[in-house]
């Protein structure tokens, strides 16, 4: 895997003897050079060979691994690769770590000299161990390089490749999760240093091993992602259950941050529901919304082929029916006398004392806001089914439901129109006969929907019952 082709032909393409010589001969003249210049403190010294190491992974690796998959598009040999019989973790470590090496020799050395001073610092110098330091920067810097990977991936997958467009955009989110990974451990993070320990299903944890830790496993799921996203690029077949992991994962993982003076159950189901949803976003734009590929799986499924019909549900779909369950049973745990207000609320006492004939709002909001989620599903698969819109259909979307849910709001409000809130706003709605909006808007984008899904494929589901053949391989 390590020494796969793709990863030789990169090592042997990055790593020049020029390069393997110059590297430590630059790197050591600029610590000489520190050292007598200014004599800093060992515990200053760490400092400045961490940021060399920052800046060496977090910019230049970034964008190599963005580059790496944008060169081969470019050139043409992209598809050539593809048909070449490597695996999918051959290709995902060839590029993230052979397309990235030379940053990573530099970036070592860097990491080097950071521990060396760090291990010669006092024992206070240093807010953090050593070791958690080098761990979170190594940690961050895979999990920015598989982000970046995986964004690549992702665009690669939508639309056509602009290298300079899709490269940069790859390089953005890798630098985030980069950022995300190694900035609780800088001393200059004073929130960081002010929190000592995590609070996480009602156990306290240490807040940097916690945090290491929690990079560690964000860091698995991004090489999972790619991996998966690779194995799609050489025509396997890839059936959801990562992403219905991955979305579970999220939920559980979120919903353990509640600290609410509240009711666990409640609290805990409500966060997990906001969560899958999100995730529904995010899973809607990463996908390509083929109507045909639609068409195909609806018809395995109205044939009972179960197995064949996993491997064109669409990752969005997952997570939603996920957040359906969690909100179901946050009603339900209201309905069943939970709470999700602070006890010296008003209206605790309304909440406490819920049945099913008197839920209280927040059980109405939920409803609402899972409405409102797949009425924007609806309308977003409308724009990508249509034959003109479809090259755009994401953006506009974006726009029209940005002005759906805030300037519109406010233009009602001013117009004397608050009433009619609750077909803009979840959150307005607060009883059973306002969640009537919501729902009369996803009846008539369901019915727009199928109209155009029908021109646009042009075949009869229920007659449609022929069996595609299966591409690549399990």
């Amino acid at each position: 895997m390590w020494f796969s082709a793709e990863f030789q032909r990169n090592l042997w393409l990055q790593l020049s003897w020029g390069r393997v010589l110059a590297a430590p001969i630059l790197l050591g003249i600029i610590v000489a050079a520190l050292l007598q210049a200014i004599a800093p403190a060992p515990s200053h010294m760490a400092e400045f060979a961490r940021w060399g190491f920052v800046l060496l992974i977090a910019l230049w690796s970034t964008r190599r691994v963005a580059d790496a998959l944008a060169e081969e598009v470019g050139s043409g040999t992209w598809e050539g690769q593809r048909m070449s019989g490597m695996s999918a973790w051959s290709m995902v470590w060839g590029k993230m770590f052979g397309g990235a090496i030379f940053p990573w020799y530099c970036g070592l050395i860097c990491l080097g000299v950071m521990a060396w001073f760090g291990l010669q610092a006092s024992a206070g110098a240093m807010r953090v161990a050593v070791w958690q330091q080098v761990a979170t920067l190594l940690l961050g810097a895979v999990l920015g390089q598989a982000t970046a990977l995986v964004v690549a991936l992702l665009l690669l997958r939508k639309v056509q490749f602009r290298r300079r467009l899709a490269v940069t955009m790859a390089q953005i989110a890798g630098l985030l999760a980069f950022g995300l990974a190694v900035g609780w451990d800088y001393s200059a993070n004073p929130w960081a240093a002010s929190v000592g320990t995590i609070r996480w299903y009602d156990r306290t944890y240490d807040a940097n091993l916690f945090y290491l830790s929690s990079a560690g496993v964000f860091t698995i799921w991004a090489l999972l992602a790619s991996w998966r996203l690779m194995r799609a690029e050489l025509l396997y077949v890839n059936r959801p259950w990562v992403w219905k992991l991955f979305t579970l994962f999220a939920m559980a993982y979120a919903a353990g941050f509640v600290s609410w003076e509240t009711k666990a159950l409640s609290s805990r189901l409500a966060i997990a529901c906001v969560s899958a949803l999100m995730l529904t976003y995010a899973a809607f734009f990463a996908e390509v919304k083929d109507p045909v590929r639609y068409r195909w799986g609806l018809a395995r499924l109205k044939a009972l082929h179960w197995w064949r019909a996993l491997e064109f549900m669409p990752w969005w779909l997952i997570s939603y029916i996920l957040a359906v369950v969690a909100g179901a049973a946050t009603i339900w745990s209201i309905a069943s006398g939970g709470q999700l207000t602070w006890e010296d609320s008003w209206w605790f006492t309304l909440q406490r004392d819920a049945n099913w004939f008197a839920l209280g709002p927040i059980a109405f909001n939920i409803a609402a806001l899972l409405l409102f989620v797949l009425r924007d599903m609806l309308f977003l698969l409308w724009l990508n089914f249509g034959g003109k819109t479809r090259n755009r259909a994401d953006l506009t979307g974006l726009v029209v439901l940005a002005i759906a849910y805030w300037p519109l709001p406010m233009l009602m409000i001013g117009a004397g129109l608050a009433t009619f809130l609750p077909a803009v706003i979840p959150f307005a709605v607060t009883n059973a006969m306002a969640i009537a909006w919501p729902a009369a808007e996803v009846v008539v984008i369901w019915f727009l929907l199928l109209l155009r899904w029908r021109q646009a494929t042009r075949i009869d589901i229920i007659a449609d019952n022929r069996e595609e053949p299966s591409i690549g391989h399990q």
